[in-house]
């Protein structure tokens, strides 16, 4: 009875998606170089500045704003983050498992499950994720996955078509219809699929 969830995924994250700047000035560094949490450090970040931005905006804790200032997010980071959240909910007598693919299992550390274990669980699990990780790891993987940010469909469609699941016939227009529609022409759970889910630019992920 592990509690699955999926976390924050490539698409409709609502927070990612204000476009919220830091007003936080440009002074530089001692070597010239801009400020952490500057604008200037933050347009490093490219495409993704805003979301750097809108996250730094949104009151994260002393931790994840540490992380965040440079406008990128490092694996080690990541790991960091993940170590605060499960020795946060080990203090409540539960455990977490990431999946490199994104997503974890919330687990009762003495393996018991009662039916009120998500109540339990998830006002637990969000109060450690407020204190290490509420953008942390999203960030990561988009910028991962995707980094110059570019259009789900425009990245995603040449990836179904040249891993044989849809035909030459299938366009961007029709994927998103599709996507909306939370129905796609093949099956979602094979190999090829997932990929191009997880990383349609063959970026990170071994197949």
């Amino acid at each position: 009875m592990d509690r699955v969830r999926s976390g924050r995924g490539a698409l409709g994250v609502a927070a990612a998606c204000i476009a919220v700047l830091v007003a936080s000035g440009c002074a530089s560094t001692a070597t010239g170089g801009p400020t952490p949490g500057s604008t200037a450090a933050l347009e490093e970040a490219g495409p993704w500045a805003d979301d750097f931005g809108a996250a730094l905006a949104d009151d994260v804790s002393p931790f994840e704003a540490r992380i965040l200032a440079d406008g990128a997010v490092s694996s080690e980071e990541v790991e960091a983050a993940h170590d605060r959240v499960g020795r946060c909910l080990a203090d409540s007598g539960f455990g977490i498992d990431y999946d490199p693919d994104g997503g974890f299992e919330l687990q009762s550390l003495d393996d018991r499950y009662p039916d009120d274990f998500f109540e339990r669980s998830d006002p637990v699990l969000r109060s450690c994720e407020r204190k290490s990780d509420e953008y942390v790891t999203y960030l990561f993987s988009e910028t991962r996955r995707n980094p110059d940010r570019l259009d789900e469909a425009t990245i995603t469609v040449p990836c179904l078509r040249d891993t044989g699941l849809v035909g030459s016939e299938y366009t961007e227009q029709r994927w998103r219809a599709d996507y909306e529609a939370g129905s796609f022409p093949f099956d979602e759970t094979a190999d090829a699929a997932v990929q191009c889910r997880l990383d349609p630019l063959g970026l990170w992920r071994t197949p």
